[in-house]
C-alpha cells in the first residue's frame, strides 16, 4: 500500500510541476501539447501492473473452476464435496471461481453438481430394482429423503420410487414379453 501511495503522490507532484512548465511554452506549442495526453511513467507502470495482476487472478480462478468441475465429476456430485473448502485450499476467492465456472460452463457450480448427482441417482435406480429410496438419499449425501425426492422430481418429473417402479415394471414386461413370444420357425412353403 505504501508503494502505491508514493507512486500516486509522485505522479501528482509531476503533474503539478508539468503544469507550471506547460504555461511557459510558446502559444503554438501549448496547443500541440494540449492535444496530446501524457501520463507519467509511474502511473503507466501502475496501470500495467494492475492489468497483469487481474489477468493472473482470472487465470487462477479459471484453473480452479476447471479443477472443481473435475472433482464434482469424480465424486458424482456428492454433497460431501465442498467447492468452498477446495477454494480455501487453493487460496482463491470462491466468488471469483463461481463467476469463472458460470462463464466457462454456463451453469452454476451448485446446479452442475445437482445435475451430476441426479444422473448418478437415475443410473443407480435403473440398475437396482430393490434399492430403498432412503438408502439412495444417504448414498448421495442427503440428510432427508424428502429433499432427495424433491430434487429428483425436479430433474426427471417423477418421484424416485415411482420412477423405480415404472422402470421395474417395464423391465418385467420386457422380460415377460421375451419369454412368451416364441421364436418363429422358418417353414418353407
Amino acid at each position: 500500500m505504501m508503494m502505491t501511495t508514493s507512486l500516486v503522490t509522485s505522479g501528482l507532484e509531476w503533474r503539478q510541476s508539468a503544469a507550471g512548465s506547460f504555461s511557459e511554452l510558446p502559444a503554438t506549442r501549448k496547443d500541440e501539447c494540449a492535444k496530446q495526453i501524457y501520463l507519467p511513467p509511474e502511473l503507466v507502470f501502475l496501470g500495467h501492473a494492475v492489468d497483469v495482476i487481474l489477468a493472473r487472478i482470472e487465470c487462477e480462478s479459471r484453473q480452479a473452476a476447471k479443477r472443481i468441475r473435475r472433482l464434482i465429476d469424480e465424486c458424482g456430485g456428492n454433497l460431501s464435496f465442498s467447492p468452498a473448502r477446495e477454494c480455501q485450499k487453493l487460496e482463491i476467492d470462491l466468488s471469483l471461481v463461481s463467476r469463472q465456472f458460470k462463464k466457462l460452463y454456463r451453469v452454476t457450480m451448485r446446479s452442475y453438481s445437482r445435475q451430476i448427482r441426479m444422473k448418478a441417482a437415475e443410473g443407480l435406480l435403473r440398475e437396482s430394482n430393490h434399492l430403498n429410496i432412503d438408502e439412495m438419499a444417504r448414498i448421495f449425501g442427503y440428510s432427508f429423503t424428502s429433499a432427495f425426492s424433491r430434487c429428483f422430481q425436479r430433474s426427471f418429473g417423477k418421484r424416485p420410487k415411482r420412477y423405480q417402479m415404472q422402470r421395474g415394471s417395464s423391465l418385467q414386461w420386457r422380460t415377460l414379453q421375451r419369454s412368451v413370444v416364441k421364436p418363429q420357425s422358418s417353414i418353407e412353403a
